[in-house]
């Protein structure tokens, strides 16, 4: 028996019908993708900027207490941040309230959070889902980073020890410190160490212990020293005609070479600040094995050569940032400090 024909027609209308349902179910989902798409880009974006910015606000700390100086930090803070761009309409510039978006849960962290938010005018526009009245959508991202004595820093550091203090060191302004003898004890060191052979970083390709000291006071050796480690020799000789010059090309590299000035007062690029291994003692004859007791900065007072035989090189000591590796369990002993994001 032939079937009917308007029953034909009909069956031909409900798929039409079906096919316009689900091409607008698929354009309705493919809309949703692309704002979803927007929504996840802009977040990862958010979160880049946080992450920037408090480590940016961490790493400006007291020279004489180690914590965060909370007025600087909020600018660093602020200034990173917007550098950094987000999804808006299109790209924009991060923006923060340096006084509510950055916050101190203690005195070494700093936590930043950055906002795509209606109320600021600054929401993540959608494309697709206005249709469904979903104009903008608020997200925010923030980052806690933390400031805390590292045990190894990784490059930079000066071959010239210092003897450690068990009392501490003075960081006030005025303090003092003999980072380089030219004339001293009759056991022939002169507080130069001969750090072990690195193939890493500027000093790399330099042959024999004289090249390598003028390297590495230039621009600090580029291997990990930690506390505890034990060097092998230290480095007997006075080495003045060595030593001097790198330690003026360091000085002259700076941009603020002002002698009789003190950290507090500096305001240069830190080519005068020296990242110095601290040993129990240099009471020790000839070439000797010495231990890493502790880890510290020293700021260039004056100009090398200028304070006489028993004041080649003065330093003031300071807390200071560097790259390094930090733990749960800080050391008690290094003056160093390394930033970590920890939320």
């Amino acid at each position: 028996m032939a079937p009917r024909k308007d029953n034909i027609r009909d069956e031909r209308g409900v798929a039409i019908m079906y096919v316009a349902i689900f091409l607008l179910s698929s354009l309705w989902l493919v809309s949703l993708a692309i704002d979803m798409g927007k929504l996840t880009v802009t977040k990862n974006e958010l979160q880049r900027a946080a992450d920037a910015a408090a480590l940016a606000g961490a790493s400006k700390i007291d020279p004489t207490t180690g914590n965060i100086v909370q007025d600087s930090a909020r600018v660093r803070a602020t200034y990173v941040a917007g550098l950094n761009t987000a999804l808006q309409e299109t790209s924009e510039p991060v923006t923060i309230d340096p006084a509510t978006d950055v916050t101190f849960p203690t005195l070494n962290k700093v936590k930043v959070t950055v906002h795509r938010d209606s109320s600021t005018g600054n929401a993540m526009t959608t494309i697709f889902a206005r249709t469904l009245g979903i104009t903008s959508l608020n997200m925010n991202a923030f980052a806690v980073a933390e400031v805390q004595p590292t045990d190894q820093p990784c490059e930079g550091v000066s071959p010239i020890g210092v003897a450690d203090r068990p009392g501490g060191f003075n960081t006030a302004c005025g303090s003092k410190d003999t980072l380089k003898l030219s004339q001293g004890p009759k056991q022939g060191n002169f507080q130069l160490l001969d750090f072990p052979a690195c193939t890493e970083g500027p000093c790399a390709n330099q042959n024999g212990i004289n090249a390598q000291l003028t390297c590495y006071i230039e621009t600090g050796y580029s291997c990990c020293i930690k506390i505890g480690d034990q060097l092998t020799y230290t480095e007997p000789g006075n080495k003045v005609g060595i030593i001097k010059p790198a330690l003026l090309d360091r000085w002259n590299s700076d941009t603020d070479t002002r002698s009789g000035i003190c950290y507090q007062q500096y305001t240069g690029n830190g080519e005068r600040v020296l990242i110095c291994p601290l040993v129990q003692t240099f009471d020790v004859n000839g070439k000797s094995v010495i231990n890493i007791t502790g880890l510290a900065a020293f700021f260039l007072l004056n100009k090398p050569g200028q304070g006489g035989p028993a004041n080649f090189a003065v330093g003031q000591f300071i807390n200071y940032v560097i790259p390094g590796t930090s733990d749960d369990q800080p050391p008690a002993n290094s003056k160093l400090f390394t930033l970590r994001l920890v939320e």
